[in-house]
C-alpha cells in the first residue's frame, strides 16, 4: 500500500515522463504536499484526500502494468466513465463584498480579474467538456496551491463557492476513469457563471496582453494585422477612449505593431524597457486572462485528441426520449435547441403543445410561453382538443424574468416575442441546463421570418407543413411524424 512513508522510495525508479500525463501530474502535485514535513498534507483535508485519491490510482496503475521502471515505457490502461459532478448538501450563497460585482450581466471592468474569480470562470467553463484525470488534477493543484499561497483566503466574498467548487472537483477526481464527461449541477452551475461574468478585464488590457504575447515569436504578421483591427475598432466604437489609464501605453504598441507589419523582420521584438513596463500593468501570469487575437478565451487544456474506439467508450447524458418523438428527433442530450418552423395554420403550435405535455409526463418541468396567442380562447381549444393539459406543464402569455424551475421552455413565436440571435444566445446562456424549443414562422416562400443563421446554431430543426413533421438535427439523422 502506497502512503506518504513510503512513497519517494517506492517510485524513485520511476521514470515520468514514461507515465501517463495524470500520474505525473499527481507526482508533482505530492512533491510539494510533501514540502515541510508534509505539513500541507496534514494540515490541509482537501489536499490529503487528492494525493491520497493518486496514492490509491497509482497502486492500480502499478498492479495492473507490473513494476515501473525507468528503462521501460508502459502503456496507459484505458478506462471511461461518465462523471457527474454531483451537488453536495445545499450551502448558503455568501453575499459578495459591496462593490464587488454589480448588477446581473453588468461586469465590474478590472485591471487584474480576482484570483477566486479566475477559478470559477475556468470551471465553469469544464462542464459539459470531457477531461482528462491530468486536466482535473491541474485544476485542483492550482487552486490549492493558490489557497496556501492566500491567494485566495477565508475572507473571499465567494469562499463558499470555493469550497463546493473544490468538493466537486476533487469527487470528480476520485470516481473517473482516464476521461470524463464533467457535469454541473444547474442550479451552481447558474452561480458560478454569475460570477465569472462578475469581473471583465478592462478592454485596453486585453489589448496589451495580446500585444505582448506575440514579442519574439515567429510568424506573428497575420496576427498582428487582426490585433491591430481589434485596437482600431476598439476606439472606432468608443470601447476605448483617449482618458483610457492605459490609452498611451496602447497607442505605442499599435504604432510597434503597424512599423512591424511594414518590416521585413518576421519577428516581433518589443523594446525591453517597453516590455518590462507592460509586464508590470499585465503581469507575467495570464492564468484565468488570457485572450487569443479573436477575442475568446485560449485554454491549451482544450484540446483533446482520442481514439475513435475510445469515444465509443464514453457515455454523455441525453433526457432519455422515447415514443414518438424520438422516432422523429432522436434522443436529444440535456439542455438542447430546437427549431420548429412552417407557414401560419400548418399546425406548428399544436405539434408544440403536444410535444410539450409529453416532455411534462415524463422529463420534467415544462413551461409554455404562448406570446403570440395569449390567455385566448384558441389556445384553450388547442389544449382541449389535445388534451395537453398536465400539472408539469405551465402556461403564459410572456418571457419570465426567472425560468429557473423549468426544464423545458417553448417560445411561441420568436418574432412575436421580439427576440433576435443575440437575445437567444443570451438567454441560453444566462440558464445553462434548460432545453428551448423555439417556434418560427415563414413567408409564402418557405423562408424564416428572422435570422436564418439562427438555424446553423440549433440542434434540431423541425418543418411542419402538409400534416406532417420532418426533423434533421445531430441526434438523429432525419424522422417524419404525422400531425
Amino acid at each position: 500500500m502506497i502512503n506518504i512513508n513510503n512513497y519517494f522510495a517506492d517510485v524513485k525508479h520511476i521514470d515520468w515522463s514514461t507515465m501517463p500525463e495524470a500520474l505525473a501530474k499527481g507526482h508533482k502535485l505530492v512533491e510539494g504536499a510533501s514540502q515541510n514535513n508534509w505539513s500541507a498534507y496534514h494540515s490541509n483535508e482537501n489536499i490529503k484526500r487528492v494525493v491520497d485519491a493518486y496514492f490509491g490510482k497509482l497502486a492500480d496503475f502499478v498492479k495492473n502494468n507490473g513494476p515501473v521502471k525507468s528503462e521501460k515505457k508502459l502503456p496507459e490502461k484505458s478506462k471511461h466513465s461518465k462523471t457527474s459532478v454531483t451537488k453536495p448538501k445545499e450551502k448558503t450563497v455568501p453575499k459578495p463584498k459591496e462593490n464587488a460585482q454589480k448588477e446581473e450581466d453588468d461586469a465590474t471592468l478590472v485591471e487584474r480579474i480576482d484570483t477566486d474569480v479566475q477559478f470559477i470562470k475556468r470551471y465553469a467553463s469544464m462542464h459539459g467538456k470531457v477531461k482528462t484525470q491530468a486536466q482535473i488534477l491541474n485544476l485542483i493543484s492550482g487552486l490549492q496551491k493558490a489557497i496556501l499561497e492566500r491567494k485566495i483566503g477565508k475572507d473571499s466574498p465567494y469562499a463558499k463557492e470555493i469550497n463546493l467548487m473544490q468538493e466537486q472537483l476533487i469527487l470528480a477526481y476520485e470516481k473517473m476513469g482516464e476521461m470524463a464527461e464533467i457535469k454541473i449541477d444547474p442550479k451552481n452551475l447558474k452561480r458560478y457563471l454569475e460570477i465569472s461574468g462578475s469581473q471583465e478585464s478592462m478592454l485596453s488590457i486585453t489589448l496589451l496582453k495580446a500585444y505582448v504575447s506575440l514579442n519574439g515569436k515567429k510568424g506573428m504578421k497575420e496576427k498582428a494585422e487582426r490585433l491591430i483591427t481589434r485596437m482600431s475598432k476598439a476606439v472606432q466604437s468608443g470601447k476605448i477612449h483617449r482618458n483610457d489609464k492605459y490609452a498611451k501605453k496602447l497607442n505605442d504598441a499599435f504604432e510597434s505593431l503597424k512599423n512591424f507589419v511594414e518590416a521585413k523582420n518576421d519577428t516581433l521584438h518589443i523594446n525591453r524597457t517597453e516590455l518590462n513596463g507592460l509586464l508590470g500593468i499585465v503581469g507575467d501570469d495570464l492564468f484565468g486572462q488570457k485572450k487569443s487575437l479573436n477575442g475568446t478565451d485560449d485554454d491549451e487544456d482544450e484540446t483533446i485528441v482520442v481514439p475513435s474506439a475510445e469515444l465509443l467508450g464514453m457515455e454523455f447524458e441525453t433526457i432519455g426520449l422515447q415514443g414518438k418523438y424520438r422516432e422523429l428527433i432522436g434522443d436529444p442530450s440535456v439542455g438542447f435547441t430546437a427549431m420548429v418552423y412552417g407557414l401560419p395554420k400548418s399546425g406548428k403550435s399544436t405539434l408544440c403543445l403536444d410535444f410539450a405535455k409529453h416532455l411534462a409526463e415524463h422529463h420534467g418541468k415544462v413551461l409554455f410561453c404562448a406570446v403570440e396567442e395569449g390567455f385566448g380562447y384558441t389556445l384553450k381549444e388547442k389544449i382541449e382538443r389535445i388534451h395537453a393539459s398536465h400539472p408539469n406543464l405551465y402556461i403564459t402569455d410572456r418571457i419570465p424574468s426567472d425560468i429557473s424551475p423549468y426544464q423545458f421552455v417553448f417560445i411561441d413565436s420568436v418574432s412575436k416575442a421580439g427576440m433576435d440571435v443575440a437575445g437567444i444566445e443570451e438567454l441560453r446562456k444566462q440558464n445553462p441546463g434548460i432545453s428551448f424549443i423555439f417556434i418560427y414562422h415563414t413567408t409564402k416562400e418557405g423562408r424564416f421570418k428572422g435570422v436564418n443563421t439562427h438555424a446553423h446554431e440549433v440542434d434540431v430543426i423541425i418543418e411542419v407543413g402538409k400534416g406532417e413533421a420532418k426533423a434533421t438535427g445531430r441526434f438523429n439523422a432525419g424522422g417524419r411524424m404525422d400531425i
